[in-house]
């Protein structure tokens, strides 16, 4: 085989390669102490690629921001897959064109629990022009309500976008319980707002429990009757 032929070969058999590892799930590095956090690197998925994400918008609703010169809306999706019936928490970061300062480096998350999160990425099939190249997962025995941050590179700047990014569940009930902040590419944090996450403890589990306690009185009751 001439070289130039092997040289085509090993950068397809690269190419399919790096294809076949950003289709996959990205699931995201654990810290080990006393690490406070580790990071995974996000390669970014499709439709085509995890077909398993296709499913129903539940939730859509945007959050305005403003904090140092950087101002913009926070898209917050919750989606519903098909197949699984289990959830997918979306965000997606736009920067107004007006902002006079930088960009926004990072969209942190609090109290979202870690239980329920599977693997996490971002969609290159969808709108947006930056994507979450890194997911940072924080270490349980220093943050142990749940905290996950997505960066950004260079940053958002100003007129662009994010593409979604997303942390994939087995949670089948959400609640509007989760915070977020973002972070400036100078280094200033916003306030802080609500997003969704997953119910902890979700409901269905107090249905259970109630239909249990129900059930106990009523034999308790026809007991003391007899």
């Amino acid at each position: 085989m001439r070289l130039d032929s092997r040289l085509a070969l090993s950068v397809i058999t690269l190419a399919v390669g790096v294809l076949a590892q950003s289709a996959g799930a990205v699931t995201l590095t654990e810290p080990v102490s006393p690490a406070p956090f580790a990071d995974t690197a996000l390669l970014g998925t499709s439709s085509a690629a995890r077909p398993e994400l296709a499913g129903t918008v539940l939730e859509d609703d945007l959050t305005a921001f403003s904090f140092s010169g950087i101002s913009g809306t926070v898209q917050n999706r919750v989606v519903r897959e098909t197949s699984s019936g289990t959830l997918d928490f979306y965000w997606k970061v736009d920067v107004d064109p007006a902002s006079t300062a930088g960009g926004v480096s990072a969209f942190r998350l609090d109290q979202f629990g870690y239980d329920n999160i599977k693997d996490a990425d971002w969609r290159s099939d969808g709108l947006g022009s930056v994507a979450a190249s890194t997911g940072r997962l924080f270490n349980v025995s220093s943050y142990p309500t749940g905290d996950v941050n997505f960066l950004f590179g260079d940053g958002i700047r100003a007129g662009s976008s994010s593409y979604f990014f997303f942390l994939h569940t087995d949670a089948v009930n959400y609640a509007r319980t989760a915070r977020f902040d973002l972070v400036s590419t100078s280094d200033s944090i916003s306030g802080l707002n609500s997003t969704f996450a997953p119910a902890v403890p979700e409901p269905s589990t107090y249905g259970l429990v109630a239909s249990g306690l129900v059930v106990a009185g009523l034999w308790s009751r026809r007991r003391q009757k007899r």
